[in-house]
């Protein structure tokens, strides 16, 4: 590593055209010091660090840390081992890339011109872009195939800063590519999810929540239990395990199927997902303000399975297992949760079974729901079966 001049080194044509605020970075490097170079080619032409060198600028250096890449050795493939060498940030490796791919593709061309033409089945631009990425790769110790991660990031980054910003950011300060591709994937394929036309009542529904009038043999006449003041009828296990759910689901679905303590622990709930085609995968808590009935212990929780069926996509970052909101009408969930599953669970349409009310974008039926022509289609559908 050594310094060059600010005004000897040169900006040329940038593919990012905004550098952001470079007010927070200049008070970062006041404070702690430049801790990432600026990367620069033998002759003095930026490569990566605009942002880091404006910040330095702004706070009246003359002269800037610099760590000099020279591109035409890498394009020879002259990899200079040096275990000493500062790792370079993700982002840095994609500008390294950017600065090498034309001068890549112009040398395949040359080949190509010299060998008398193309050769069956080679497509000089794509030989060139695969030697460039692993040439890449080798240069900055990692695969070829990470290098291709680091590009469909920083190019998301770069289209939509506002929505995938904070991934290049993340890649950059954890060092880590895998995760945020991951991240960056997951988000992309939540977001071609949401933007599928709706489907018929009839389905297939990516997303699906039920609340079921589960049945309490124990004490079901007793006009103190739960149960008996329920404003609707119980349906016995087997019914609920009969009801054609997963005709309605999608392949690739979420279920989040509503239980009681009981019907948890006698291991009820879990039949009745698997009798729906889904499997149990984990347990979402709904902590309440204030207790109410149970046998033995006063209920102050109502909990969730989270079920799944084939490969689902979910947006999940830190969610908890533990929902805390307030309790509304008899056996009402709250808007807390639809919120939730909304945010967790991309789909152009929702459907909610043994629903209370409607809500945009969902399709509701049961008892209780609001009686629009839509969820008459899902009514017919579940009552045909």
């Amino acid at each position: 590593m050594t310094e060059r001049a600010i005004d000897s080194i040169k900006i040329g044509k940038r593919h990012r055209k905004s550098v952001g605020d470079t007010a927070s970075l200049a008070a970062s490097i006041e404070r702690d010091g430049l801790l990432h170079p600026v990367v620069i080619t033998p002759a003095g032409k930026l490569i990566a660090g605009e942002r880091r060198l404006r910040a330095c600028l702004s706070l009246g250096w003359k002269r800037v840390p610099v760590r000099v890449v020279d591109i035409a050795n890498v394009t020879r493939g002259e990899l200079a081992e040096n275990v000493e060498r500062e790792p370079f940030l993700p982002s840095e490796i994609e500008a390294i890339r950017r600065t090498l791919e034309p001068i890549e593709r112009a040398a395949a061309k040359q080949r190509q011109a010299l060998a008398g033409g193309r050769a069956p089945g080679k497509f000089p631009e794509a030989v060139a872009k695969g030697e460039t990425r692993d040439k890449i790769g080798a240069f900055a110790g990692i695969s070829g195939r990470t290098v291709e991660k680091i590009k469909a990031v920083v190019a998301a980054a770069e289209a939509e800063p506002e929505k995938f910003g904070m991934l290049a950011d993340d890649m950059d300060r954890t060092g880590r590519v895998n995760g945020v591709y991951r991240r960056l994937s997951n988000m992309q394929q939540a977001e071609r999810i949401r933007a599928e036309p709706p489907p018929l009542p009839s389905g297939p529904y990516r997303v699906i929540t039920a609340d079921p009038p589960w049945l309490f043999a124990v004490r079901q006449h007793d006009p103190s239990h739960r149960a008996a003041n329920a404003p609707y009828p119980p349906m016995a296990h087997d019914a609920i395990c009969a009801l054609p759910v997963a005709g309605l689901a999608h392949d690739d679905a979420v279920l989040w199927l509503w239980t009681t303590n009981h019907h948890l622990l006698c291991g009820e709930a879990c039949d009745v997902v698997r009798a729906w085609g889904f499997r149990p995968v984990t347990l979402l808590t709904w902590g309440k303000p204030s207790f109410g009935c149970g046998e033995r212990l006063r209920g102050q929780t109502e909990h969730c399975v989270l079920a799944v069926r084939g490969t689902p996509t979910l947006t999940l970052t830190n969610e908890s297992t533990l929902l805390v909101a307030p309790v509304g009408e008899h056996s009402e969930k709250p808007a807390a949760f639809y919120e939730l599953v909304e945010s967790l669970c991309p789909a152009p349409r929702y459907l909610e079974l043994f629903a209370r009310r409607s809500r945009p974008n969902w399709d509701v039926w049961g008892d209780q729901a609001p009686p629009p022509a839509a969820n008459d289609a899902v009514s017919m559908s579940i009552a045909a079966e």
